[in-house]
């Protein structure tokens, strides 16, 4: 009789303790979820981009509408220069390319050394026109608004944060 007393009492806390651990599971997945949404919050949506760096710094800057207009302009003016993205078969092409040198016998050093050196090019190439495009509309800006946004750069505001 004191043993089937005791096996209920163990199988009552098993299933007392059970139910507060999944409890407890429960509760910090929520949290993580909240975490993870107000981040994504954060950085921007996947369709509309994120919204920091250039376009914060400009928020801040309390810019008029003709303005905003000439920047506007400006962005269209730089967005029509922006070199076109590879097509699906000239990435097919590169990954192949990739796999290739990593996957012969022998490695290629001179390939490797031509591949990284055009991937640097166009970064290069890319970083410059947006430093040229952002060189732009900061001569849009009056005076006083230059001097608040050497303020805002030098605080880190506008900077995008890290992924």
């Amino acid at each position: 009789m004191k043993t089937s007393s005791i096996i209920k009492t163990s199988l009552v806390a098993l299933v007392a303790s059970s139910a507060f651990l999944a409890s407890q599971l429960y509760a910090a997945e929520t949290t993580d979820n909240t975490v993870k949404t107000e981040n994504v919050a954060a950085k921007g949506d996947r369709y509309h981009g994120h919204k920091g760096g250039m376009h914060k710094m400009l928020r801040m800057l309390d810019l008029t509408d003709s303005q905003r207009a000439d920047v506007k302009a400006v962005l269209n003016k730089y967005q029509g220069n922006r070199p076109e993205r590879p097509t699906k078969e000239q990435r097919a092409a590169h990954r192949a390319d990739m796999l290739a040198l990593i996957t012969t016998a022998g490695f290629d050093e001179a390939k490797a050394t031509e591949m990284a050196q055009a991937k640097q090019q166009q970064h290069m190439q890319k970083m410059l026109n947006h430093l040229k495009m952002q060189n732009e509309i900061y001569q849009l800006l009056t005076p006083e608004q230059q001097q608040m946004f050497q303020d805002n750069f030098q605080q880190g505001k506008g900077h995008k944060p890290r992924r």
